[in-house]
Parts: structure tokens; C-alpha cells; sequence
């Protein structure tokens, strides 16, 4: 993971996974122009598949399958930069790979755009070993279009040694946050509770996964968008509280400017997925041991906690052995001797049963003070609701979204208005793309 740019920090961020609702691929195919491929036959005796990726060591592990496979070779790709847009032109082309690592959050269009094949008779029987919200992810009306790659469940980093200064207890739910935020404050005002970066959607999507919201819903061949609905509109009223009151910063996130807050000790938490810890260990050394993980604050009533994002692998059009590479992507994903590598090196929170009962997973961190902090995550993971539901837009949502809250943080309207506007912006986008909206 890295930040060279707003796509490649996108693809690595949304390697962790989001909670998918289970969609209609009839509904889907009766808003667009074709229905989605669909495979037949069996894994054939030879075969050679090209797979894209972007996950650290799946090298080792392509050469593992290689050697131990000899009738079904793979040749990977790693992805860098702007590969993810060549994928949908070469697909379109007839010239694609046979693999390539998704954004779950992009596969509503790959369906829709027929870039992708039903691969349910070949993997079938993985669906156990997963989770039942990251199998929800690849799923549309019974049929399977991909293999999770990892989840991002949301935690809580806060710096124990400045709540402990302050006698401020660690919040629990997002009421004792505000309170917490304001105590902070008051007792010094060079610090704050956490930074509001009005470009890092994921922050808000993991908000809206826990409060059991969704962008999107589809019923009868019909789009809903719920970017300004009554769960978002709750969310956006706090944001705006804790902006109205001073009580964040807000920086662009994985800015130098963001993370000299960091490291100065301005912050006091940091809410965010599976992944970020690391992120947070690699570019805040010098905090080292003062950090702790607990989990995300959770909305009165609920023990809820949400996703920001997420990956899979799946088998694109133009794939002449669907069976092939799909035995590969389930194997890669699902293994029992893939996943302390895609733990270890690859850096993914695990979307399997077998991956998150894994030792690789509980390794204390000398940063958080010795902590095993994926116990937070595991825990996260197991109580993130399965309502969140993708759509064919997220791109124009996304930046439409994070367009509006910009001029929110400068003062010239409020997040409640910004959703409003978000929200025409994304039903335009639908309508203009020929697809049927309810509003």
C-alpha cells in the first residue's frame, strides 16, 4: 500500500473488502445492454492463464501453483499505476487477461458490461469457507462471479498515552466520542480527536456499513441511491458537530502535512480498516508502543461495527478455460498453504474461515505496545452487518461525494447539503447511462 496516486491508493485500500448485498443479476441485465457471460464445462487437462494483480508475494505463490500444477501454468502481472482502467479497455478489446484482482466495489459494472463469467459451477463449494458477507460480495442472484480476496473490518487506533493523560476514557460508542472529543479539546486545545479528510471516502463508507446504510439497493430492475438517506443524514450530523466545534483537523490524508499531525501527537485517533495499522506503524515510527487498537465506536442500541472496501479475483470474459482459472483463483484465496503468505506478505485481512483462524493473523506488534490488534478485527469482522449493496457508479459517487465535502470543510455549505448534492449527481450518472432509477 502505498500513496502514488488516487487510483493506485484506491485499489490497494479496497484490497481489504466491503460488505457486498446480494444483487439481481436478471435486474442488473434488464438495466443494461447484455446479460452477463456465463461458463460451461470443466478445468481442462492443459491450460495456461494470465492473471493481474497488485497483492505482495503472490509471485511465490503463482510459482507454487506452477510447480506443483504442470497442467495449468500461470503467468502473473503484477499491477502498478493506472492498469486497473487498461483491464476494462483490453477486455473489451478480446485481449484481457484471464484473472484479474478487482474492487468488489467495481464489479456491479464489469457485470453489467459483460467484462466478467459466471463461474458459480466451478466454486460452488467454496462458499464455506468464507464469510458470509464476503461471499455476499461476488454473489448475484445465486450466481457467483468471483473469489474474495480479503476483508477490511473497522477498528479504532488511538494514542493510550494522551486519552490516559487527560483521564479521557477510550469511547465506546460515538456519543462517548463527542464527549470525548470535546474533553480533549478543552483540556488542550492544540489537540484533537481525530482528522476529518474530506477525500477519504472509505472513512465515510465504513460509517455507513455500520449503521447498516448502502449506496445503492435494487428491486425490479430499478436503482435506489441512498447517499442522502436517513442513515447518512445521522452520520453527516455528527461529522458536522465535530467540525462546527473545531474538535478535528482536516487534512488530506497520507499527505506529509497529515501524517506531521500524526507524528506530533495531534491526532488522538484514528478510525479505519485492518490494513491501516500497519500503514500507520510504517509512516508514525517515532510513536512507536503509544498506540493501542480498539474497536470502531458503535451506534447507540448497536454493536455493529463496518467495512470500508474490498478485492476479489475473478474470470473475465475473454477467458477460454473459465474452469481453469477459476481452480486457481479458489486455491490462491482459499488454501490452507496460501494464507499465512497473503497474511504475512500480502498484507490482507483474511476473508476465510481457515485465514482468520490462522496463527499468522495473532502476531503481537512491539508498535501498539505488544497488542495482538487483528483480535479487534476479528471481532469487527464478525459483527459487520450484510446490508451494504454496490453499484454501477461508484467511481461518480465517489467523486462526487468527495468533491462536495471539500467545500464543506472550507466553510461554504454543510455535509447534510453536500449529500444532497452527491446524490443527484450519482441518479444524473445512472439516467444518463441508460439505466432505470427510482427516486
Amino acid at each position: 500500500m502505498n500513496a502514488t496516486t488516487p487510483n493506485r491508493r484506491r485499489l490497494l485500500r479496497t484490497a481489504a473488502a466491503v460488505v457486498l448485498g446480494s444483487l439481481s443479476v436478471a435486474s442488473l441485465a434488464a438495466c443494461s445492454s447484455g446479460s452477463g457471460s456465463s461458463s460451461g464445462g470443466e478445468a481442462s487437462g492443459s491450460a495456461e492463464i494470465s492473471f493481474w494483480g497488485w497483492v505482495p508475494g503472490l509471485e511465490d505463490l503463482v510459482d507454487q501453483w506452477n510447480e506443483e500444477n504442470p497442467d495449468v501454468q500461470v503467468d502473473f502481472h503484477r499491477m502498478t499505476g493506472d492498469d486497473g482502467q487498461k483491464v476494462e479497455a483490453a477486455v473489451d478489446a478480446g485481449a484481457g487477461p484471464d484473472l484479474v484482482q478487482l474492487s468488489t466495489h467495481d464489479l456491479p459494472d464489469y457485470v453489467i458490461s459483460d467484462r466478467v463469467q459466471d463461474i458459480t459451477e466451478f466454486v460452488s463449494d467454496e462458499e464455506g469457507n468464507y464469510t458470509a458477507a464476503s461471499w455476499a460480495s461476488v454473489s448475484f442472484d445465486g450466481k457467483v462471479y468471483g473469489i474474495p480476496q480479503g476483508i477490511g473490518p473497522s477498528g479504532m487506533m488511538y494514542r493510550e498515552d494522551i486519552l490516559a493523560q487527560y483521564g479521557i476514557p477510550v469511547p465506546t460508542t460515538w456519543d462517548e466520542y463527542l464527549e470525548a472529543a470535546r474533553a480533549l479539546h478543552a483540556a488542550n486545545p492544540e489537540l484533537y480527536i481525530a482528522n476529518m479528510s474530506p477525500t477519504e471516502f472509505g472513512q465515510w463508507v465504513q460509517e455507513v456499513s455500520q449503521a447498516e446504510g448502502s449506496w445503492y439497493s435494487i428491486e425490479d430492475g430499478a436503482w435506489t441511491v441512498g447517499i442522502d438517506d436517513e442513515k447518512s443524514r445521522a452520520i453527516a450530523e455528527r461529522w458536522q458537530t465535530l467540525l462546527d466545534e473545531g474538535l478535528v483537523t482536516t487534512e488530506q490524508m497520507w499527505t506529509p502535512e497529515y501524517w506531521a499531525l500524526v507524528n506530533a501527537g495531534t491526532i488522538a485517533t484514528i478510525s479505519y480498516a485492518a490494513w491501516f495499522p500497519s500503514q500507520l506503524a510504517l509512516n508514525a515510527e517515532e510513536t512507536s508502543g503509544k498506540w493501542r487498537v480498539a474497536p470502531m465506536p458503535v451506534n447507540a442500541g448497536s454493536s455493529n461495527q463496518g467495512d470500508s472496501g474490498g478485492a476479489a479475483v475473478v474470470v473475465l470474459a475473454g477467458a477460454k478455460d473459465p474452469g481453469a482459472a477459476a481452480e486457481f483463483a479458489a486455491w490462491l484465496n482459499g488454501a490452507d498453504e496460501t494464507q499465512e503468505t497473503l497474511i504475512t506478505v500480502g498484507g490482507l485481512f483474511p476473508s476465510t474461515t481457515n485465514g482468520l483462524a490462522s496463527d499468522a493473523l495473532l502476531q503481537e506488534s512491539e508498535f501498539y505496545g505488544g497488542q495482538v490488534v487483528n483480535e479487534v478485527f476479528i471481532e469487527a469482522a464478525e459483527n459487520t452487518p450484510a446490508t451494504w449493496t454496490e453499484g454501477p457508479n461508484f467511481g461518480t459517487a465517489t467523486t462526487a461525494l468527495t468533491d462536495e465535502f471539500s467545500t464543506v470543510v472550507n466553510g461554504e455549505q454543510t455535509f447534510v447539503q453536500a449529500l444532497e448534492k452527491a446524490q443527484k449527481a450519482v441518479v444524473d450518472d445512472l439516467k444518463s447511462r441508460g439505466l432505470s432509477v427510482n427516486e
